[in-house]
């Protein structure tokens, strides 16, 4: 282990930072000596949570081991304080202020957060890992406050670091010559992280056999590639997916599993574009990390590589085919998830949509062949201004009609259960626009994680009506085992009624036969996209 985790003989007292929840408190008392696979730790309590920070699950991907499938962790035997979070993996500033530039290659780390007052040797509880977003290239499992999943939801609740942009997601000839799974070490990062979780979290007083994965963004896709994948099987039960369909999106279209050719084709020109021949893979390895994040923006992936391996198939043929881990899901998106997207580039440029440039933007995101249809779809009379236009068709084709399709794909296979995040009072982070940014994608974030504020200065908190609507959020992700028991409140998905929960205010409500209307999803199920 290169990070600096302190022997419990250190002489120094520790301010601890567990997440966003902890930066505002001052000394910590000591949590139980817990021993895991590796070697005993030693975390801290804040807040009624005990925590554990900063734990290792994988050895660092560095040197020899950078494009390498996770290998084990060296095993210590002097009791660590495990108090203080880790770094983030390298990345830039490619999401705004949704997370910071920075970190580093040594990052595959992971954090355990449980009720304080919970012992170990009462009844074991349920386990909520969660994968962040971030378009595969930035965040960290840090950003999230885990407070209320734990204390309201009664979950030990896991959030984890795993590699990001070109360190986590590369092909080229040579790496995927050499003999080990190859492509999507992210994807890898995160199943040994799981297997970590079965392993050791019964130890911090977690139910290995009651464990929901969740994510958002590239979190959601995230968690339904694990569905999708054999190498995941058994090492989780549930699935909370938030604005994760994109998976289901066909190349070529945006954000869509990429076939391996594709991306091999991609890996050779960022090898050459680092100086490095195709073939020569110590070149690649001996790269400072900064050169490479210099060189990534144009060749980052955003989704994942269709290996053969770790991701045998399409993973919507894979739930098409039935061939995956059957397990229980909850499904959803946000109301207007477009509008984070149009939202950026406003924000970095001073200048809103106009008019003018609506139809090169449509022709840019759809394609020659789908531009004349999309705008015939969405056009600008029906809106208050373009970037409202625009944002409605990519939340609709990207997020909104997937989700269904996928929904209705794993109907018959799996209990799945749809929802909507409807809030259009949600708080945002993302600085002033020219236009409303309502339930834009993430925002429904700080309902879950408080204060969620990705890489931003910006205040966030919930007002009363808000906070009920967060309240009805944790409970219902929280207890996904007992899904069944509450269908009279929030019945599995059926076809024929197309039945969402909604969470809105001033209460969550289920929904029937609306939301096809409400995001065309008609026109989008024959586009080809998905």
């Amino acid at each position: 282990m290169n990070r600096k985790l302190k022997p419990i003989n250190t002489a120094s007292a520790l301010i601890i930072s567990a997440g966003l929840m902890m930066a505002t408190h001052a000394m910590a008392q000591s949590a139980p000596s817990v021993t895991t696979s590796s070697g005993p730790v030693t975390g801290t309590v804040i807040d009624g949570i005990s925590a554990w920070l900063g734990l290792p699950y994988a050895a660092p991907p560095v040197g020899k081991l950078r494009w390498q499938p996770p290998q084990p962790v060296k095993p210590w035997s002097v009791t660590i304080k495990a108090n203080t979070l880790a770094s983030s993996c390298a990345q830039n500033a490619d999401l705004g202020v949704f997370a910071r530039a920075g970190g580093n290659e040594d990052c595959l780390y992971l954090n355990v957060y449980r009720p304080a007052a919970a012992q170990v040797s009462d009844k074991k509880l349920p386990v909520f890992v969660w994968i962040h977003g971030g378009a595969l290239q930035v965040g960290q499992g840090g950003d999230y406050d885990p407070s209320k999943l734990v204390k309201q939801g009664k979950n030990v609740v896991v959030t984890l670091n795993y590699r990001l942009g070109v360190f986590g997601f590369l092909s080229t000839p040579v790496l995927d010559s050499e003999g080990h799974e190859s492509g999507n070490y992210g994807l890898m990062d995160q199943q040994a992280a799981l297997r970590w979780v079965q392993k050791n979290i019964s130890a911090f007083g977690g139910d290995p056999s009651d464990v929901t994965i969740s994510g958002e963004s590239s979190g959601g896709n995230s968690v339904m590639a694990h569905i999708a994948a054999p190498r995941s099987a058994g090492l989780f039960q549930h699935v909370v997916a938030m604005s994760g369909a994109g998976i289901m999106s066909r190349h070529p279209a945006f954000g869509s599993p990429l076939p391996l050719d594709v991306a091999r084709e991609t890996g050779t020109e960022f090898a050459k574009a680092l100086g490095c021949k195709p073939e020569d893979a110590t070149c690649l390895r001996e790269l400072p990390t900064k050169r490479i994040l210099d060189v990534q923006p144009s060749f980052a992936l955003n989704e994942f590589i269709i290996d053969g391996k770790t991701l045998p198939v399409h993973p919507a043929d894979a739930y098409k085919s039935g061939k995956i881990n059957h397990v229980t899901l909850i499904n959803g998106t946000t109301r207007d998830e477009g509008r984070f997207f149009v939202a950026l580039p406003e924000l970095l440029t001073g200048e809103a949509l106009q008019e003018s440039d609506y139809s090169d933007w449509i022709g840019r995101q759809y394609g020659s062949a789908l531009k004349n249809r999309v705008m015939a779809e969405y056009p600008l009379k029906n809106y208050d201004n373009p970037s409202e236009a625009f944002a409605s068709a990519v939340t609709d084709s990207m997020f909104s009609c997937p989700a269904r399709a996928l929904n209705r794909t794993l109907a018959d296979k799996i209990p799945v259960y749809a929802y909507e995040f409807s809030d259009r009072t949600a708080p945002s982070y993302v600085g002033p626009t020219t236009f409303p940014l309502l339930a834009a994608h993430t925002f429904e974030l700080a309902y879950l994680f408080p204060g969620f504020r990705g890489g931003s200065d910006v205040h966030v908190s919930l007002n009363p009506a808000q906070e009920k609507l967060s309240q009805e959020m944790v409970s219902y992700f929280s207890a996904m085992t007992n899904m069944p028991s509450r269908e009279q409140n929030w019945p599995r998905y059926s076809t024929q009624s197309d039945n969402y929960m909604i969470f809105t205010l001033p209460k969550a409500r289920m929904v029937s036969g609306h939301f096809s209307d409400a995001h065309h999803c008609t026109f989008w199920d024959e586009q080809g996209l998905y």
